[in-house]
């Protein structure tokens, strides 16, 4: 028997990793095509079966067909699934409760030129317990290098809501190969502190393997320095 499902969410609650933008900065429809192209990007099978549009302010992310709550909760876990999502007809909330103000959109918001993606993990330095690591992808752009978490076990006390790292070009003072054990590295200092981003636990897609030789390569180009 089909039948139909949604979720609604607000899109103060989409990280940047699904945005490419700050969150405040961004409309309904523009933050509805965002998490289109990131579902079609990362799991081209299930963009198929879900319709996501703008509606009052607000993304929703719609279900048919025999199990659409499974298909919701695919979704929900692509999407990194700590955020709070409301289910569409549980609570009547007058819509411009909902309602964002976001202004002038300015151009820049998204006019970042992404270089370089690849599946990590993070080891914290210059300690690192085993409950510490987390992995997601490593984003190089023109202005800035981004992990965006898919899982951890603990937040550290420093990184954005969802646990990312955003780290200014500008603020990198020193990249170099390290390593945690045997695991090859890239080490990425600034003022305040030291990342280390090493090979994931598995192979995905050929693109998005960590290669810290192409890193360091494309770090050394944009940076305009050897290291």
């Amino acid at each position: 028997m089909r039948s139909v499902a949604e979720i609604t969410i607000d899109p103060a609650e989409l990280g940047f990793w699904v945005l490419r933008g700050l969150p405040e900065m961004v409309t309904a429809e523009e933050a509805a095509g965002a998490v289109r192209h990131y579902v079609e990007r990362k799991r081209s099978g299930l963009a198929e079966v879900l319709q996501v549009a703008a509606r009052e302010g607000a993304v929703v992310v719609r279900a048919e067909g025999e199990f659409p709550e499974e298909t919701l909760r695919e979704f929900r876990d692509l999407l990194d699934a700590g955020r709070v999502m409301r289910v569409a007809g549980e609570i009547d909330v007058p819509p411009e409760e909902f309602a964002i103000d976001a202004g002038e959109l300015p151009e820049e918001a998204f006019d970042e030129t992404e270089t370089l993606r690849s599946h990590v993990r993070y080891f914290p330095h210059p300690v690192c317990e085993w409950f510490e690591v987390s992995a997601g992808e490593l984003v190089l752009t023109d202005r800035q290098v981004l992990f965006e978490p898919q899982w951890q076990i603990t937040r550290e006390e420093d990184a954005g809501p969802s646990g990312e790292h955003r780290i200014p070009l500008a603020d990198v003072q020193r990249f170099w190969r390290g390593e945690w054990w045997d695991v090859p590295c890239l080490m990425l200092q600034t003022a305040g502190r030291t990342y280390r981003y090493g090979w994931s636990a598995g192979r995905g897609e050929p693109e998005s393997v960590f290669d810290v030789d192409e890193w360091l390569e494309h770090l050394r180009s944009i940076l305009g320095r050897e290291q």
